[in-house]
Order: structure tokens, then sequence, then C-alpha cells
């Protein structure tokens, strides 16, 4: 793991420990700031100011270990980082940040605790997103007047599905699989665009056979596919199948699949033909 132009100082990261934002089994991410005006000129300090002239703060948000993380999940974190640099800048855009998923905007790695350093979404995951409009929507639904920025519209949503779309199309033409397309993975920001986030499961596809055989460990059934769940393949083929478990969460508005179903019953019933039962608001 090579120090490059990603790479920059931890004494110009600056985290606020009392905002976290998320926290999974090996890691947590926390509300920060980069002192870009600071850092030597690079990629890194590019990528960093035209995010904050965007947004028009300066604001990151910071992913670490845990500090009982074993060398196995720093290593996966490692990888995560690696993969970011080839993916987390969309080439086709030019000089525009990538629009489809969460840019990459530098790292530490030369030292503990290693920092991954992405672009900040201020209105978090969409599933949760989504969970608080429908709250306020099913309180306010007979009401005369509602405040039309908490509210969800069918335009929303298609929007929603077709931002995704784009993201996991770019995944795939650069020849990744994500392997974890959920909405809890989706992150929306301050213009309610979704971007595609959390690549630790992440992975490039093999040049032959387009596929990626995972050696186990823990991965989110109820979003995989049949043949993800029986002989761990991942491809695009079984991103898309997450992605239409993600369209149950949209149209539900974070709505959780399977709700009925047992994980240790799904591959079975799945390859019995059965689905899930059609929401109340889709039509046949």
């Amino acid at each position: 793991f090579r120090s490059d132009d990603w790479e920059i100082d931890r004494r110009f990261v600056l985290i606020d420990y009392d905002k976290r934002l998320g926290q999974g089994a090996f890691g947590s991410v926390y509300q920060g700031r980069v002192l870009h005006k600071n850092l030597p000129t690079g990629a890194s300090k590019s990528i960093i100011e035209m995010s904050a002239l965007k947004k028009g703060n300066d604001i990151v948000a910071v992913k670490m270990l845990h500090e009982t993380a074993d060398k196995s999940a720093e290593l996966e974190f490692r990888n995560e980082i690696d993969l970011m640099k080839t993916i987390g800048y969309h080439e086709r855009l030019g000089c525009e940040l990538n629009t489809t998923s969460v840019n990459l905007l530098a790292c530490v790695t030369d030292s503990a605790p290693v920092l991954l350093i992405i672009e900040y979404c201020v209105n978090g995951d969409l599933l949760q997103f989504m969970r608080n409009r429908r709250i306020y929507m099913l309180e306010h639904e007979e009401d005369l007047y509602i405040d039309t920025a908490k509210v969800v519209t069918q335009r929303d949503q298609l929007m929603f599905a077709m931002q995704i779309a784009y993201g996991l199309e770019y995944l795939s033409s650069r020849g990744y699989v994500h392997r974890d397309i959920a909405a809890r993975n989706i992150m929306v920001d301050q213009h309610e665009t979704c971007k595609i986030g959390d690549f630790g499961l992440c992975r490039e596809m093999g040049k032959e056979t387009e596929n990626y055989h995972s050696r186990g460990g823990v991965l989110p059934l109820k979003w995989m596919s049949p043949e993800a769940i029986a002989k761990y393949e991942f491809s695009t083929a079984s991103d898309i199948w997450s992605f239409g478990v993600l369209l149950f969460e949209i149209i539900t508005l974070g709505g959780t699949p399977y709700p009925e179903w047992p994980a240790a019953e799904l591959l079975q019933r799945l390859k019995r033909g059965e689905r899930m039962e059609r929401p109340d608001n889709c039509t046949d």
C-alpha cells in the first residue's frame, strides 16, 4: 500500500468524535474537516477544494476502524481505500466530481489509525432518509398544509432509482461488483441526489469470468441473488438483483424486504419461485 497523491498528513484532518455519522462491526464514520488551504499541491488538494466549493463548506466524513479491530479488518479496510482510489473519481465527467458514488477525497495510511476521508452527504443514508419522511407523511396525511420538503413523491422515487442505476452502470463498466446494494448503503447529498456508498464488500470481477467468487463472511442475505447465496458467486447480474430489492425499499419508503421470511428459509423459498408480495402502492 504505497503512499501517493491521495495521502495527506493527519495534522490537516480534524475529527469531531461527538458527531458520529454511522457505525459498523469494525469501524465508525465521524464528521470532520480537512484544512485544505494548508495542503500541499496534489490530486487530493484539488478534489477536496472542488468538493468544498460545490457544497459551500469544508465538512467531510472520516471513516476509521475501532481500536479492537484485528489485522484482517485492517487489511480489508486498506483494500477498500485502494479500491476507492480507482473508482472514487468519475473519469467520464472530466473535472467534475463523481455524481453516482460517494467520492474519495483523501486518506491517511502511513500511520495508525488509518483514515478514509470521503465526501460528506448531509442527508445521511437513503434508508433513514425515507423512513423519516414516511413518518412525517403519515403524521400529517390529513393536514391541509404540509412541508413539501419533507415529502417523497413518486417522481422522487423514480429519480432515486435512476441515479442508483447510473451508479451501478458505472461500477459495472469499470469491472466492479458492489455486493451490498441496499438503501442503507446509498447516501443522499444536499441536493437529495443518491450516491452509492460503502465499498467494503466491493470487488473487482475476474477478467475471464465476469464473476467474483467470495470466500464467505458476513453477507446481506435478503439483498442477495440465489446464486450468490448458494455459491457465493457475484456478478453484475447479482448487483441487479440487489437493485430490485432496493426498489422495494424505495417504493415502501424504507420497508424491510421479505418481512415474514426467516433468513434460513430464504434460498429454498426463492428456488420454489416465491417472491415478495406486491406493495399496495404498486400496479400489477
